[in-house]
């Protein structure tokens, strides 16, 4: 019985650390599409935050997952994280505004009663 390391099967793979087989190939195959990554719509789910909370969370999510997901190489899941971010976003930007209408009325309805009351 001998002791010390074993023998065979064990190491770094025989290939080397390169790039998968498929990647650098010709213009247009592996890589990113043309431009950029898509929109993520952040800023109005933060104000969606503030309008309806949770739509705003959930749009804030899928606002967050754009840049990682295009970044990860995964461009279909980031353009489907960014139509859902801006549906959300639009959403909840029409509920901030709607929360800020709102506000107001009451606000200028106090200055009213407030108003009235001190000239009697």
């Amino acid at each position: 019985m001998s002791y010390g390391p074993p023998t065979g099967g064990y190491g770094p793979p025989s290939g080397g650390y390169g790039p998968p087989a498929g990647y650098g190939g010709a213009p247009g195959y592996g890589g990113p599409p043309a431009g950029g990554p898509p929109k993520n719509y952040l800023m109005f789910n933060i104000l969606g935050i503030f309008g309806c909370t949770v739509i705003g969370i959930i749009g804030l999510i899928f606002a967050l997952q754009v840049n990682s997901k295009w970044e990860s190489g995964d461009y279909a899941g980031a353009q489907s994280s960014a139509q859902v971010a801006k549906i959300m976003g639009i959403i909840g930007l029409v509920g901030f505004i709607c929360v800020v209408l709102y506000l107001l009325f009451v606000l200028l309805m106090f200055i009213v009663a407030f108003g009235a009351a001190a000239t009697y």
